[in-house]
């Protein structure tokens, strides 16, 4: 067999090189910011979908056993009535009216109640009504719910296959949405740093730009958006940090967004609403505020739909947040706690000795000083003894430099 051309062998080369090539495109825009939104989103729609298809008909048999309870109970009923009623026209005193009422009362009781004792069936008196819990906008809240960490327990899986299934779509989902959050969070922080730096420390990046002119020349007049950024010789971007003021005034407006917002949307107080929001972003998930009105009901068409997928978005929207004032306090609150510790004494400074001593100032009289005419060029046998030299410790009077050396 004749061994393959260079033509081919270069052509081959070329397209293994494309296909890496192609595959770190594919894995950058994965992983970049609209990628992961996009790869969270899929796959909490895909989530939701399955769930459907799992959940559903072990919903439809639960909702029809529902109705063949309801019917048994109103059969119940009109036989009682009717038993009652033919009992009526018969010869009874009073007392043997009654007792025989409380007595078929009694019988009914516990049948209303051995009938209706499942939970599942969600038993309400009616025969055709029926929240149905896996549909389209609750499914896709509890995928969004679970791979948070919220749970807020409006709905769960009943069917063995659903619990599994929900075990290993939360095994992959929750640390994707960590990824999310985290990149999210990252870039919220440093965007909050840059602008911080640009508008609020505006007036100190003119300081810097008037320090950095030479005396006599006018500042230049240019747009501080164009300023370099990060190692700055003066206050550089990378070390500014965001006080935690301000942090913790960004949490409160945008809970107050949220207070406003589901307020207007659930018909809820704004204590309740911004209670809602906190245990939400704080992934708490009580489960006792659950946003309903705003989209769980569809009947409004594009308008549901919308609510429903700006419930989503201020929910993730808002745990990035939250991560990303987290991430700009924390360095802060642990530098103001080791400062506090080593105030009163619970944990030592650690000082670089040369550190320590590199500009400690001598006090006078505790080191020798040399005398201002001697400059270390003039031979000490040329000098007299009282210009600061003892005569005990004074070397030989010597006429000159030869015999100076020969003594030597």
């Amino acid at each position: 067999m004749p061994p393959p051309s260079i033509k081919k062998m270069s052509s081959f080369k070329s397209d293994k090189h494309e296909k890496k090539s192609c595959g770190k495109v594919v894995a950058r825009i994965m992983f970049s910011h609209v990628g992961l939104f996009i790869l969270v989103s899929v796959y909490t729609v895909i989530g939701a979908y399955i769930f459907i298809s799992i959940e559903k008909p072990a919903e439809e048999m639960r909702y029809q056993k529902k109705r063949n309870v309801a019917m048994d109970i109103n059969d119940a009923a009109k036989y009682i009535i009717s038993y009652l009623w033919y009992h009526n026209t018969r010869n009874h005193t009073k007392a043997e009216y009654h007792s025989l009422v409380m007595k078929n009362l009694v019988v009914f009781h516990e049948f209303v109640v051995t009938k209706s004792g499942d939970s599942d069936i969600k038993y309400d008196g009616n025969v055709n009504k029926w929240d149905w819990d896996w549909t389209l906008p609750k499914s896709l809240l509890f995928t969004v719910t679970s791979i948070a960490a919220i749970g807020y327990g409006h709905i769960s899986p009943k069917t063995i296959l659903g619990r599994i299934f929900t075990i290993l779509y939360n095994v992959i989902g929750i640390p994707l949405l960590l990824v999310f959050l985290a990149n999210i969070g990252d870039f919220l922080a440093n965007s909050c740093r840059y602008l911080y730096s640009r508008l609020c420390c505006r007036w100190c990046r003119i300081r810097r730009r008037i320090s950095e002119q030479k005396k006599g020349k006018t500042v230049e007049k240019r747009s501080l958006w164009k300023d370099d950024i990060g190692f700055e010789t003066f206050m550089p971007t990378n070390t500014v940090d965001v006080p935690i003021v301000v942090n913790l005034c960004i949490i409160t407006v945008y809970l107050m967004l949220g207070g406003v917002l589901f307020s207007w949307w659930e018909n809820w107080d704004l204590l309740e609403s911004v209670y809602f929001t906190f245990i939400t972003l704080t992934t708490i998930g009580f489960g006792d505020y659950v946003p309903g009105n705003s989209f769980l009901d569809l009947s409004d068409g594009l308008m549901a739909a919308m609510k429903m997928l700006v419930t989503v978005l201020f929910c993730l929207f808002g745990m990035a947040l939250l991560s990303m004032c987290i991430n700009l306090m924390q360095e802060q609150l642990v530098a103001k706690s080791r400062w506090f510790a080593k105030e009163i004494g619970l944990i030592e400074e650690e000082v670089d000795p040369m550190v320590k001593y590199k500009y400690k100032k001598s006090k006078r009289g505790t080191v020798p000083e040399t005398q201002q005419d001697r400059d270390g060029n003039k031979r000490l046998s040329l000098m007299p003894a009282h210009e600061g030299e003892s005569t005990t410790t004074r070397a030989g009077n010597f006429t000159n430099i030869q015999e100076e050396l020969e003594d030597l």
